[in-house]
Parts: structure tokens; sequence; C-alpha cells
């Protein structure tokens, strides 16, 4: 997943050279993120003391506390509550799975027929009310994001993956082990996944609350309710000290905590920056210790300006990608979507945007996996999507029939090929520089892409009201089940409404899978029906730039959502 750059900040703005494959760290950079590409889970490392406070920046505010809603399955709302949320997995630095030994002692299935997966939850386990963490508080996560009705009238999970094929969880030994049973028949090959990507919620504070959770009604008021109250509650290192709208939200240590890592910093601030153009100013003047926001030019360069600050570059699971509505007329002919991704050449959108200062960066050639994942396969290249080539591109067409008259592509029925909608969201510089790349290479062949941005993205992909689409989607460890969800005839996330029986199969059977080097392999021929369709058109991984400054030890890079707070405990100053 990583292919770092990391630089102490001299105090200097640095050029161009900084940010090549031969930028090399200056001799203090051994204290800090040298070393991550070949040690990502333990650069920055280094002994700590106790006490001090750390101030780090989010780039969202936070409108829903419930992580198990659309609303609240955020980055920002994730990374806040990292120090408060037990989760039964944790993604680490090298975007492996590992088990969350703090919370539980074991995870596993236990039976095949049907699937069965016990949790053994830690007797010490407790919230920071000292009410123990049992099979209560899964069943709350399972009812939260089943999508059943009959669990919950109105809630709205970020995703029912997983925990829509559960038939029943059984609490034993006091609560303490926790028996997940599937509905009959039924695989689920990202088991891992359930009761990690989001954590757990007290189910005792929302029966506290008069909330009657064996009733959907009362699973719905919980998870309002959740959604709408900052906690006072941990189950974690840290829990909620003062929360002040929209600027900042100060943890404090946790008493009840339970975990072998005690937490060294006594506070930690995270400051709601949404303005990228106040970030730097806010880290020279020490407003902020450090942060993990989506990298520009100009914040790479300010970072590296900025005296004491240690930085690294990386690569994340999120990927940019251009998708077609297949709904539009001229779009439904495969030939034409083919023709307008291979005139559209991948390596200058990159070369024009991150990888200004990225220079590791590559154009994507999966739809599935990023480079780095031991599945990555190329299965775009070989065919000239994103090459580039308006040469190869036109023969597509005229063989086809098409035709360039006077500047403009007709169909071999004689209709001229209407100019196409290209959407983004709006303030996405980034998106709009490839918005502008793309304008300029369907041009030549005849095809008017107009850029029109939105103020609703996701509205703007659910309503389908676009003819081309950029946005992004975000992989994990956890490959198997996304898949389907996006791909597949009728998915939610399928939102050019893209269909392909046989494809169907190979991403339905990758879900139930439960061997995952099989299920991959059924993943990489279902990406060669998808690259063959040329549905979407896959541009770049996006980069990451975590930054701190260097007497803080313990931060660093992390490719999921939870970013660098997924070891929050393990922050400190550095000792002397």
């Amino acid at each position: 997943m990583r292919a770092s750059i990391v630089v102490v900040a001299a105090g200097l703005l640095l050029g161009a050279c900084t940010f090549g494959d031969s930028a090399k760290p200056s001799p203090t950079a051994t204290i800090g993120f040298a070393d991550c590409e070949q040690n990502p889970t333990t650069c920055n490392g280094g002994d700590i003391k106790l006490g001090g406070s750390y101030t780090y920046g989010l780039a969202q505010p936070i409108t829903s506390w419930n992580v198990n809603t659309r609303e609240g399955n955020t980055p920002a709302t994730k990374q806040a509550l990292a120090g408060l949320l037990p989760q039964v997995f944790k993604i680490d630095p090298q975007g492996r799975l590992q088990l969350n030994e703090d919370l539980v002692s074991f995870a596993d299935i236990t039976n095949q027929n049907p699937e069965t997966v016990v949790y053994k939850i830690r007797p010490d386990a407790v919230w920071s009310d000292g009410i123990p963490v049992t099979a209560d508080d899964f069943i709350l996560a399972w009812k939260q994001n089943s999508g059943n009705p009959a669990h919950c009238t109105a809630c709205t999970p970020a995703s029912t993956s997983g925990y829509d094929v559960i038939k029943s969880i059984v609490g034993s030994d006091g609560g303490k082990t926790v028996t997940v049973t599937l509905v009959d028949g039924k695989t689920f090959g990202d088991w891992k996944g359930n009761f990690s990507d989001d954590g757990l919620y007290p189910s005792h504070l929302a029966t506290k609350q008069g909330f009657d959770l064996a009733k959907p009604d009362g699973v719905a008021a919980a998870a309002d309710w959740f959604a709408k109250t900052v906690p006072t509650w941990s189950g974690g290192p840290y829990q909620i000290d003062s929360y002040t709208k929209d600027q900042t939200l100060v943890l404090r240590k946790n008493d009840k905590w339970y975990g072998k890592t005690k937490p060294s910093l006594d506070r930690i601030t995270f400051k709601f920056v949404p303005d990228p153009a106040a970030i730097v100013p806010a880290l020279r003047a020490k407003e902020l210790t450090g942060m993990s926001p989506v990298p520009t030019q100009a914040l790479v360069t300010g970072v590296a300006g900025t005296p004491g600050v240690i930085y690294e570059i990386g690569e994340s699971y999120a990927w940019e990608h251009l998708t077609l509505n297949v709904r539009n007329k001229y779009l439904a002919d495969p030939v034409l979507r083919r023709a307008l991704f291979t005139a559209i050449n991948v390596k200058t959108i990159v070369d024009k945007t991150y990888g200004t200062f990225d220079k590791n960066l590559k154009p994507l050639q999966s739809h599935n996996f990023v480079p780095g994942d031991a599945s990555y396969k190329d299965v775009i290249s070989g065919t000239g999507q994103g090459s580039g080539d308006a040469n190869k591109a036109k023969k597509l067409l005229t063989d086809a029939g098409y035709k360039l008259e006077n500047g403009h592509l007709v169909t071999k029925a004689g209709e001229a090929v209407a100019p196409l909608r290209l959407r983004y969201d709006t303030g996405n510089a980034v998106r709009a520089a490839i918005a502008e790349q793309i304008a300029a290479a369907l041009k030549p062949i005849g095809v008017e892409a107009r850029a029109e941005t939105t103020d609703a993205l996701a509205q703007t992909l659910t309503t389908a009201d676009f003819d081309l689409v950029l946005a992004d989607w975000v992989n994990g460890p956890l490959y198997q089940s996304a898949p389907e969800r996006r791909w597949s005839s009728g998915a939610p996330g399928n939102y050019g409404g893209y269909s392909n029986p046989e494809l169907d199969r190979l991403v339905h059977s990758a879900a139930l899978d439960v061997d995952p080097r099989h299920a991959a392999d059924s993943l990489n021929q279902a990406d060669d029906l998808l690259t063959k369709d040329a549905y979407v058109l896959p541009l770049m991984q996006r980069p990451t730039l975590t930054f701190t400054y260097q007497e803080y030890a313990n931060i660093r890079d992390n490719p999921s959502l939870w970013g660098p707070t997924y070891n929050i405990q393990e922050w400190g100053q550095r000792a002397a």
C-alpha cells in the first residue's frame, strides 16, 4: 500500500525536486517517518513520556455521532471517535486486519454449515460507566445495520453487507461469549468486517433512555439518539471532555480503560479545519500539531516549509474514477464507451493532479484491487483504455459505423452525439482539473463533455443525474463483498445502471466464498468483463499526507478511513 516520500521540514519552501523519487530525508528524519516504507507499523516510534496534549485537525465537521449511519460514516467522525468505539478488528498501516486483543481474546468461524462465528469478549472489557461490554452491544450493532425493517424501522446503515445474512446472535457466559449464526445456506467471506468497520455502541444506555431494543421502533429511536447526542460514554482509551460545535472536540483519558496500553497524553483536541487554505497557517501557529488531510501541491509545499514538522506521502485505499451512465442512449453503446476511455490519457491526468507532488503515483489498472494488494492485476492497459490514443479511439468508432462530420461525432443512424454532462463536486480542484483533461481528450473524437458541478454529489450519484461523473470508491483489506455492491445489476452503488449477468454471478460468488484467494480470482475475472464493457475507468489512488511536529511519536499514516487515529492510545510526547 505504501510508496512513501518522507521529509523533515527545514524551514524553507522546498522546490519541486523535494518530491521526486530521488528525494533524500534530512538526517533528523531518522526519528520520524524515514523508515515508514520499510516499517509502516512502527515508524515514527520511540519512548514516550506521560502527560501533554495534542491537537489533530479534521477536515469535516461532525453531523452525526453514529458511525452506523450513512451520515455518520465519514472519516472525520470515525477519527474523532476512534478513541471511544470498541472494534473487533482494526486495520493497521499495512492494510492488514489485526484482532483487537484489548476487546476480544478470540474471534473466528467455528462452524461452516450454518456458518457460525464466535467472539470471546474479555472479562474486563467495560464501558466508561463500568458496565460490561456484552453480546447485547453486538445485537444492537446487528439490528442497526441489517437493513431489515423487522429489526429497525428507520435505520440508515452505511452498508448492510454482512449484517443482512445474520440469522441470530446469542450471548452466553454472562454475555461475554457472542455466537453469531448466519442464515442457512449463506456464507460471508468478509465476516471480519462485522463489528469492526463501524464499532460498537453501548446498548445499556439506549435501554436506560427507555428504548425497547426488542422492537424495531425502539432500535430506530436508539440509533437516532446515538446520532444526535454527544457521547458521554466510551469503550476505548479516551472519552469526550468537551465539544464546541464545528470548532473543537476535546478528549481526556478514560479511567475505566481496560486495554494493555494506557494512554500517555492527558488531552487530545480535534480541531475542525474545513478550509484547506487554513491548515498551514494553523500548523505554523501551532494551533494544529498534526493532521492527515487530502493533499494538494499547496498543502505539501506549506507543510514542507514548516520548521520542526515531519510528513509522509503515501497512497490510500480511496481511488478516483470516471463512471458513465449507460442509460444515456448514446452511452448505451459499448463501442462508444470504449472509444471514450481510449481517448482519455490517464497518465496525463495523474501527472497534472496528484502526480505533481507524488511521483510514485501511477494510473490504476484494476477496479477491485490497488497496487500492493496480493491480488492486484492489470486488466486495463492491454485494452488501450486510458492510453489517450485518439487514433485508436477513432478507428473503434469508424469500424462500428460512426462518422466525424465537421468536428462532431455522428452515429451510424445519422444522429449527432449530443453533449455529455460531466459532473463533479463543487470546490474539488483536483476533479476540476481532471474534467478539463477529459473534455480536451474527447474533443478530437467529436464528443463534447460539458463540466457541470454539483453541491450534492451523493444525491447526483443516487439519482443518476449525470452522463459522466467523477467520484471515488474506498477499498480495504475486506475486498470480497464490495464489488457486488458496486457493479452488480441493480446494486446500490451501481449508479450508472450497468448490467452483465456473468459479472453478477462472479461478484456474488466472490462475496460468499470462504476461500479469499478463490474469491480474488473470481473478482479478477469479473474485472475483465467490466473493463471490456467500459463502464468505469479507474484513474488513480488518492494519496495521503500525514504530518506532525517531530517531538511526538507513534503518529503515522494509515490507509483506512480511521487514518492515524487507529492507535490513538499510543500517541505521546517523546521522552527526553
